[in-house]
């Protein structure tokens, strides 16, 4: 009897620390793409012994097996875990960032004409884009819009934070407060996960020009622009990419 009790215990043990395992690993991946090849290698086979003393009262015939015989079938199940984050992710990984620009669009509403009618009159540029970062770790990055006029000079926007080092009311903070419920828009910093797409709408705010239409014209009148990807926290430029025609 107080061995089925003890077998009860280290079985719920087991699935709680399984469970707990598989939310670090698939509830945060962008954390999870921040620890070292081999402390996620070790993290995936804690879930796997964790799963083997979970079903430890249904595999109750084994333990009859010589302890040698169980502890080679326990290391011989971690192989898979460390060959794929040792020897299979890093060779397929490089250090690349992809951005793909899906739709152009001004946030607007019925009587604004592509202003956002705030107490501002900039144009609020609002793209569809969906970005893969192809390391083998996690990346945080910032989305910048570069703009560059017929004289060749430019100018740099970046998109809306998440947080700001100010909490005075400004443009930036208007529109975070407007939209920040809204899951499809991305504010920075954007934390890549390795190997995933993400997905949604950069917010950047035209300071330099009055209105939607005339941000529309300068791309047609011997503008061009391009999206620029940055480190979050030194501000190197990491990638860069062409701004496809409203």
């Amino acid at each position: 009897m107080k061995k089925q009790i003890l077998k009860a215990i280290f079985s719920i043990f087991g699935a709680l620390i399984a469970i707990a395992s598989l939310v670090v690993i698939t509830g945060n991946p962008g954390k999870f793409g921040e620890y070292s090849l081999f402390a996620r290698a070790c993290l995936v086979n804690l879930v796997i012994v964790a799963c083997l003393i979970a079903l430890l009262p249904f595999w109750s015939p084994l333990l009859r097996m010589k302890r040698q015989l169980m502890v080679l079938m326990i290391l011989t199940s971690w192989i898979p875990a460390f060959i794929f984050y040792l020897l299979i992710l890093p060779s397929r990984a490089v250090n690349e960032l992809d951005l793909d620009q899906q739709d152009s669009s001004l946030l607007s509403d019925r009587s604004s004409n592509g202003i956002i009618e705030i107490g501002f009159q900039y144009p609020i540029f609002t793209p569809t884009i969906s970005l893969v970062n192809r390391d083998a770790f996690t990346r945080d990055v910032t989305i910048f819009l570069r703009l560059i006029d017929r004289n060749k000079e430019s100018a740099l926007f970046r998109a809306v934070r998440l947080r700001s080092d100010s909490e005075n009311l400004s443009v930036e903070s208007t529109i975070r407060g407007m939209l920040s419920t809204n899951l499809r828009y991305l504010f920075n910093p954007i934390k890549l996960p390795p190997g995933e797409s993400i997905s949604g709408r950069p917010v950047f705010i035209i300071t330099n020009l009055e209105d939607g239409a005339s941000f529309t014209e300068a791309l047609g009148n011997g503008y061009t622009g391009s999206f620029e990807l940055r480190d979050a926290d030194e501000g190197n430029l990491l990638a860069d990419f062409p701004l496809e025609p409203i």
